[in-house]
């Protein structure tokens, strides 16, 4: 259990064996919210065809000429990508997320996330160049002298925590989230050693929270893991991500890093496909209390500390270019 300060936790609610009595909302627009605001789940096309041309791909963050390809989306997905361009990077209270109708949500069915390949999704994503503009503004500000140098990329949901709207009595912590008018009890599982590793590798590297939650949702949670920001120096959204075929893809160019020295972690590859030799991937984490995988990167991360160029290291131990060559799948091209 993590102790709280009094300034930054306000509507948190620890859990300490006592019984909860959160307002339970239907579950379909549990599930709206769920799909909204947290990560969302990686698919392929369903039909093995693309919904968008390779050249009219989105970019979350990218000028109005962008938007005359929304026409070619579901009225539904162009609903929620038109209100996230609203949202500002961290930004705590988002009124376009809450105005949104839970009618928005778009759902999956089960066999598409069931027959995922992060490889093969990687092997056929298109260049950077041809979703992204050519010039695009630094989101972060320059790192300072007493930075570290070495800059460690964290993603959040199954990688860190394990969110859920649904009550458990086993969580750390609950937060509430305001979504269409309604209140929404966020419950959350922390993954085993999170406190220990966040504090040695806030201690070795410049640590950014990199996820494709929304910033409603994320932030609060990011407030009751360091509500003095002692530790993650910076926090990006999903309004930061590139936006390549309804999936949500982390472009780590865009935090204005030198790429020798950027490192992230998370539980999809293919959230990283774009700068894969920068990418360490763990187990997705859900409840599983023996979970050790945080203190087992630890000494690997440790031993990138300080080197010229951490990419060819992390390449050698995860071969994760071999897994994508490797890769195959019949009637799927996105390019």
């Amino acid at each position: 259990m993590h102790t709280l300060s009094s300034d930054n936790t306000d509507n948190i609610c620890l859990i300490n064996g006592n019984t909860l009595h959160p307002k339970l909302s239907d579950d379909r627009t549990s599930q709206c919210v769920l799909e909204t605001i947290f990560s969302p789940s990686f698919h392929l096309p369903k039909d093995g065809s693309s919904g968008v041309p390779g050249k009219e791909l989105e970019c979350a963050n990218s000028c109005d000429e962008e938007f005359s390809n929304l026409g070619k989306l579901s009225p539904e997905v162009s609903a929620i990508y038109l209100a996230m361009q609203h949202s500002k990077l961290e930004c705590v209270d988002e009124p376009t997320q809450e105005s949104m109708s839970t009618d928005m949500c778009v759902e999956y069915e089960d066999d598409d996330f069931d027959d995922f390949d992060p490889y093969f999704f990687i092997k056929n994503l298109p260049d950077l160049s041809a979703v992204v503009p050519t010039f695009r503004p630094m989101l972060l500000p320059r790192q300072t002298r007493s930075c570290p140098s070495t800059t460690l990329v964290l993603d959040l949901d199954e990688t860190l925590v394990h969110s859920s709207l649904e009550p458990c009595e086993d969580a750390d912590f609950t937060f509430p989230v305001n979504f269409n008018l309604k209140e929404h009890t966020v419950y959350v599982r922390c993954r085993p050693h999170l406190r220990d590793f966040m504090e040695r590798v806030a201690s070795l590297f410049e640590i950014i929270i990199f996820t494709a939650s929304q910033s409603i949702y994320a932030e609060q949670l990011l407030n009751v893991l360091d509500p003095k920001r002692k530790l993650f120096r910076h926090r990006v959204y999903r309004e930061s991500c590139v936006y390549v075929e309804g999936n949500y893809l982390k472009d780590l160019s865009v935090l204005g890093r030198d790429l020798s020295r950027v490192i992230i972690i998370d539980n999809s590859p293919q959230a990283f496909g774009f700068q894969i030799d920068n990418g360490i991937p763990i187990e997705s984490w859900f409840e599983d209390r023996s979970d050790q995988e945080l203190i087992l990167l630890l000494p690997f991360l440790e031993s990138l500390v300080g080197v010229e160029d951490v990419r060819p290291l992390i390449a050698k131990k995860f071969n994760l270019r071999q897994k994508v060559a490797a890769a195959t799948c019949l009637g799927v091209d996105f390019k």
